[in-house]
């Protein structure tokens, strides 16, 4: 990756060139980003990759000399497209653009077509009505006569753009294109001052959340060089700053999402010029919403309680020509569990240690329940505890307030307290039992649990070590795989296939290839090609094939749901209960016979 960020550095100090803040250009965002809804302002390629959505942003520039300047001038934009048009294949969109000052106007109204040509290539283009305008009531000393004026104060043109948008690895992003096709005349008086033709070029490299892009424009004022570098994330949040090669203007820029759809979008830019200290810049805000943003998880369907009584006549089923994928594994549960155990070692001692064992102080299993304390579900292996045992006579003062504080415990929230027994001491805790039932005046829910005598496992028999005593951490996925199966038309034929998985961006995170049939269930252990888990959000995937023709044909999209959850899990080890300050979710006494 360094060599790779070394060659993008080196390209932009090799072709910056001398550029000019030119505050009259209409608003754009950077010619790769799939995620800033003003981007497709600046390549009509992009709205096949980004979400449906409107959005709406103003911008104001301060050009004065004092705190008492108002604004010089303002613009502002309206964009709204739809990409997913015939299985997210085309995309349309329209949009507005406005830039007003005291004496000069311009505006475009815009209609937009994007198209993917492959997968991970789109190309767009864009039709617009331009009005070019001044605001003569603003004019001072002025000669309205002016043969330059001759056909009134405005004029009303076409333009036009057009883009390419291509992905060709999921780090990778790269766009080319053209502004001003047609080189529309804008002068009043039809003595030919043409917008001059525009072209750009952009590309970025994507490393985990960081996104760095280099942006070439070459038109009316030579070549001019971007650079921007962002950090993002698809929820609808990204932090960007960039500048010019030339040094002459830097903005910053930060998108929120609100809620549901709903994203706030704000900009500063100021320019890096001599006259820096006199000038305040602008500031942009921008209100974005996207449609179908999250879809919801579909609702699990209850049978009916009577079904009528119907007469079914025998069909045979028929499939059309295509591939149908099914799956029962469109919910993964991700989740990292944590247990600590923490020693009271004011109450616990070395040799109170010496007769723990690793079994005692709780453990993390790969199974359906991953937590176990230490003696749940164990079987007794010796005779019931004698009913009727008198308590102990002689105990400590100790001993009694930690029996006082366990009673008053399940006596207040109506709990149950585990009574974990080692052979030889199930009178004493027949005892314990029986004095619950004095204390409270009625049968306290005393579940009793017995220690084998023969460990089941050499883990068991382990004593407590300081290693033992770390943390554990243990991630679980549930289920373990996804199987996914494809039903398949009787005349359906594959030679190859590529499972693609996408995350909200639309944007392949995961590819499942094989150049042979379609097996009966395609099993996925929920890794990514650089071993990593995949992260919580919302996805699609859709199965590619070719058929003995060689043919491509996709499948409908399936959405697949993952959710992360974080489980901390503490053990108290102590001799003195009052010390547990929380409230626990369970309490297991242990009577050890020695």
């Amino acid at each position: 990756m360094r060599r790779i960020l070394i060659c993008i550095l080196v390209l932009v100090a090799a072709t910056a060139g001398i550029s000019e803040v030119q505050s009259q250009d209409f608003i754009i965002g950077p010619a790769t980003s799939t995620l800033d809804t003003k981007a497709l302002l600046a390549n009509p390629a992009l709205i096949s990759f980004q979400r449906p959505q409107v959005a709406l942003g103003i911008k104001t520039h301060y050009s004065g000399f004092s705190d008492d300047s108002g604004s010089g001038f303002n613009q502002g934009y309206f964009v709204a497209s739809i990409p997913g048009i015939r299985g997210s294949r085309f995309g349309a969109g329209v949009h507005a653009q406005y830039f007003n000052s005291p004496l000069f106007t311009r505006s475009q109204l815009s209609a937009s077509f994007s198209a993917r040509l492959w997968h991970r290539v789109s190309f767009g283009a864009t039709g617009s009505l331009y009005h070019i305008g001044y605001n003569r009531d603003n004019f001072v000393d002025f000669d309205f006569g002016d043969p330059v004026f001759q056909n009134g104060f405005s004029r009303n043109t076409f333009n036009s753009a057009a883009g390419i948008y291509a992905r060709p690895v999921s780090s990778v992003e790269m766009a080319i294109g053209a502004r001003n096709l047609n080189e529309p005349d804008i002068s009043l008086s039809g003595s030919g001052v043409k917008e001059p033709l525009e072209f750009f070029g952009a590309l970025s490299y994507r490393y985990d959340i960081f996104k760095g892009t280099v942006e070439l424009v070459s038109g009316r004022y030579d070549l001019d060089t971007r650079m921007h570098i962002e950090a993002f994330s698809t929820e609808g949040y990204f932090a960007r700053m960039g500048t010019n090669m030339s040094f002459d203007r830097g903005y910053i820029e930060a998108q929120m999402h609100v809620y549901g759809g709903v994203s706030i979008n704000y900009q500063f830019e100021l320019p890096f010029n001599d006259v820096l200290p006199e000038t305040y810049g602008s500031h942009m805000f921008s209100l974005v919403y996207e449609f179908n943003r999250v879809p919801p998880l579909p609702q699990r369907r209850t049978a009916g309680v009577v079904m009528p009584e119907v007469v079914r006549t025998r069909t045979e089923a028929v499939l059309p020509s295509a591939i149908v994928l099914t799956s029962t594994t469109d919910h993964l549960e991700y989740t990292n569990v944590t247990l600590t155990r923490r020693v009271d070692t004011t109450t616990v001692t070395e040799e109170d240690l010496k007769h723990l064992t690793a079994y005692d102080i709780g453990n993390l299993e790969r199974q359906q329940d991953y937590f176990r304390m230490p003696y749940s579900s164990r079987r007794p292996e010796t005779a019931p505890l004698p009913a009727g045992a008198t308590p102990e006579p002689v105990i400590t003062d100790h001993y009694r307030h930690t029996l006082d504080f366990i009673r008053d415990h399940i006596l207040s929230r109506d709990r149950v307290v585990e009574l974990v027994v080692e052979d030889g001491t199930q009178v004493r805790a027949s005892g314990i039992r029986e004095q619950f039932r004095r204390q409270s005046g009625r049968d306290i829910p005393v579940s009793v649990a017995y220690q084998s005598a023969i460990s089941d496992s050499a883990k068991h028999a382990t004593m407590v070590s300081p290693e033992i005593l770390m943390d554990q951490h243990m991630v679980v996925l549930t289920p373990e795989t996804a199987r996914i199966r494809p039903v398949k038309a009787a005349d359906a034929s594959v030679s190859e296939w590529a499972l693609r998985i996408y995350d909200g961006n639309d944007q392949a995170v995961n590819e499942i290839l094989s150049s042979s049939d379609l097996p009966e269930i395609i099993e996925w252990d929920w890794h990514l090609d650089d071993g990593t888990i995949i992260p919580p959000g919302l996805y699609t995937y859709r199965l590619y094939w070719a058929d003995d023709n060689g043919f491509w044909k996709e499948s409908r999209k399936r959405y697949l749901y993952v959710q992360k959850i974080t489980r901390n899990i503490t053990i108290d080890i102590t001799k003195d209960l009052e010390k547990i300050h929380s409230d626990p979710d369970r309490i297991e006494l242990i009577l050890k016979n020695k």
